[in-house]
């Protein structure tokens, strides 16, 4: 038997006690977010690399914004979703800050139109909008896409997708980046909250009560802390790259990183 009422999520204002119980995170994560990008005022985007940093440090400090909204009204286990995307941005950046970074920083450059294009394709073989878009000009990334293909031998399928030429895993795995354990502990749980995998059920329906089913919806004090302090660690690890990449001064990043350390291994501490 299922219980109806149990279906309804209705999101208000975060829940009171919620932001009693976290208020430490909750405090540091909305100034994190608020000082976002005060540091690069002045600063100018005249590279490649620059650019491309610059871009991952911005979709960053979304990702953290919107994790942070979610686990104010009890819905950090959703947030996980954010997570893993906040855990792979951050695979990428520093995946590209190392090794050979000029040519990974182009080839991540070039990638676009070869994305550009295999989404067209796919419009026009797979969508149903051909009447409407038949008379554009569909040839426009030909030029390029070809040169990409021809510049970097893309020749099976597979190679159209992957920009840095490598798996996440194998992009994690690498020297310099050293992020193989991320990938391996968080980035295979989170993907089963992702793609809605069977392991996840358990965190929506709860069976204990025998022949009755309730939805656990609405806020939840669950995951809060874990999934928050996890993405503004991620947050920071980013915003340290940032720093090294316009070569700025890391007193303030320094301090930021130590206050967060202290709510960290507080709220740990507490909750062990």
């Amino acid at each position: 038997m299922l219980e109806p009422t149990d279906c309804h999520c209705v999101i208000m204002k975060p829940p009171d006690y919620l932001l009693r119980k976290y208020k430490d995170i909750f405090d540091f994560a909305q100034n994190a977010i608020k000082e976002d990008g005060h540091f690069l005022i002045g600063q100018n985007a005249n590279t490649l690399e620059k650019q491309v940093t610059l871009f991952n440090f911005v979709r960053a400090g979304y990702l953290l914004a919107a994790i942070y909204t979610l686990a104010i009204h009890g819905l950090a286990t959703e947030g996980m979703v954010l997570l893993r995307s906040l855990l792979n941005l951050y695979i990428n950046i520093k995946w590209l800050n190392t090794g050979d970074t000029k040519r990974r920083f182009e080839r991540f450059a070039d990638f676009e139109v070869v994305f550009k294009k295999l989404a067209m394709q796919t419009i026009v073989e797979h969508g149903d909008i051909w009447d409407q878009i038949k008379n554009e000009e569909l040839s426009i990334h030909d030029a390029d896409f070809e040169s990409v293909k021809n510049k970097y031998g893309l020749r099976k399928r597979e190679d159209f997708f992957k920009w840095s030429g490598k798996s996440i895993f194998k992009m994690a795995a690498d020297e310099g980046v050293n992020l193989e354990k991320e990938y391996k502990i968080i980035y295979g749980r989170l993907s089963s909250m992702e793609h809605t995998g069977p392991e996840s059920v358990r965190d929506y329906l709860d069976h204990l009560e025998k022949g009755i089913t309730h939805v656990r919806a609405g806020p939840r004090d669950e995951n809060i802390d874990l999934v928050l302090l996890t993405a503004l660690e991620y947050y920071f690890h980013v915003k340290a790259i940032v720093h090294n990449v316009f070569d700025l001064e890391w007193h303030t990043l320094e301090r930021d990183r130590e206050a967060f350390l202290s709510i960290r291994n507080k709220c740990w501490d507490n909750s062990a």
